[in-house]
């Protein structure tokens, strides 16, 4: 397990070591859920990308130079669901994604930013067109937004080490 992934490019081998780590910490999560917590695990799962989600990717990467990473994101993943880590994490496809969009006047861009996701109390996470990361402060797209990390790689981070702390403490995530 690495220390931070910091503001490394996110490249294919970035994504796989990403989606190796995670995937095996959420299965670590998952096996001793019931015993632990009196009820069975839900969904926990990072997906593959469906054909759709490889176009949307596509679209994002020519829409703005910041979607960058979030293009290469759902080139190599698809839709993530950790329902059980803390209050819940979830990931959109890239096809649902690309079509959620959100006026960002905090972030100053003139491309809406793309909603990428929420968690469970539906807290709303979006990636400006610069690739910067927001969250709502609110479970509303109609509040404000704060960011929270200059890029994907960062907030993929976070949420690696969510799960890490949840797994080892059973203590809500970071993000």
């Amino acid at each position: 397990m690495r220390d931070s992934y910091g503001s490394v490019p996110v490249t294919a081998a970035f994504l796989a070591e990403w989606r190796e780590e995670v995937s095996a910490a959420l299965a670590a999560v998952v096996a001793g859920f019931e015993e632990k917590y009196g009820y069975g695990p839900g969904e926990n799962a990072v997906r593959s990308p469906e054909p759709a989600d490889r176009v949307a990717a596509d679209r994002l990467a020519a829409e703005s130079p910041g979607f960058a990473d979030l293009a290469a994101f759902y080139g190599a993943i698809g839709a993530v669901d950790m329902g059980d880590i803390g209050n819940g994490y979830f990931l959109h496809s890239a096809s649902r994604a690309v079509i959620e969009r959100i006026e960002l006047p905090e972030a100053g861009g003139t491309v809406p930013a793309v909603l990428i996701g929420s968690d469970g109390g539906g807290i709303l996470y979006a990636v400006a067109a610069d690739g910067a990361v927001w969250r709502s402060r609110t479970a509303s797209e109609d509040g404000e937004f704060e960011r929270i990390t200059g890029g994907l790689a960062e907030f993929l981070d976070l949420l690696r080490r969510s799960v890490h702390r949840f797994q080892e403490s059973g203590q809500p995530g970071l993000v």
